[in-house]
């Protein structure tokens, strides 16, 4: 029996959708599903505060005085030239933060201070409510959602360990399947970082069935390179995008938008 020119189109377009049927999600983080100015106006500052008294504490030029200290262990990866004093790697620190550097020692070093924020409860975690609800909702046994951000993994977990929801702090980090970060699939802008992930979460010959979401348009166009589908999330406060530069992309301002 002959199949009809009409059903093996019908039969072609339903494998194409199925083919790009979303059932992962990458999140980026800062500007994304979190207020851009979570990070660069409590976060940064908090860590610049503390830097000091963290510092202080140690002898320097800086030498390993336990291989328990992750501090040291972290610091030690410095140029030797920048531990010669508390000053001097104060300095180099804080430039690399004025300056947004997402250089891994201070992500590392961030992550740590940022721990003892969070258990003090000095710091929670602003998410989006329609990030949240998504977040909750999304994962099931044949989806899953991952984090990608510049932040190091150590700094994900926290911040999704410590969600403001109605004033208490919430771990939503049980509902992640994984995480991602610049030492681990590398950065942001290079399509390659996104084909890494892909291969780490075994989803190179279905890469139309991850969507990346990110309010950076040149990490967009790196994740669409590397086969992937992104949106453009527009957020209060982030950086306007010109619109020829949005011409072609999908923009949304909601998770609540995500065709799933």
């Amino acid at each position: 029996m002959t199949t009809s020119p009409i059903k093996k189109l019908d039969s072609i377009h339903s494998d194409l959708k199925n083919q790009s049927k979303i059932d992962t999600i990458i999140l980026d983080i800062e500007g994304t599903i979190c207020p851009i100015t979570f990070v660069k106006d409590k976060l940064f500052p908090y860590f610049i505060n503390k830097l000091p008294t963290i510092l202080e504490k140690y002898n320097y030029p800086l030498n390993s005085i336990s291989d328990k200290d992750p501090i040291i262990n972290v610091l030690e990866n410095l140029p030797s030239n920048i531990t010669i004093s508390e000053t001097t790697i104060y300095n180099y620190l804080k430039n690399l933060v004025d300056n947004d550097i997402k250089d891994p020692v201070l992500k590392s070093l961030q992550g740590l201070i940022w721990d003892q924020g969070y258990k003090s409860g000095e710091l929670k975690s602003p998410i989006y409510k329609d990030s949240i609800e998504f977040i909750e909702k999304f994962p099931s046994t044949t989806k899953k959602i991952y984090l990608y951000s510049s932040g190091s993994i150590n700094a994900q977990k926290l911040l999704f360990g410590h969600v403001d929801v109605n004033g208490k702090s919430t771990n939503l980090n049980k509902y992640l399947s994984g995480y991602f970060d610049i030492t681990t699939a590398g950065y942001k802008n290079e399509y390659t970082s996104y084909t890494k992930i892909l291969r780490e979460i075994n989803k190179l010959d279905q890469s139309q069935s991850v969507l990346f979401l990110s309010d950076n348009i040149n990490e967009v166009k790196a994740a669409i390179k590397a086969g992937m589908q992104s949106y453009i999330v527009i957020r209060p406060g982030n950086a306007p995008i010109p619109i020829e530069e949005k011409n072609g992309y999908r923009t949304i301002t909601s998770l609540y938008e995500v065709d799933i």
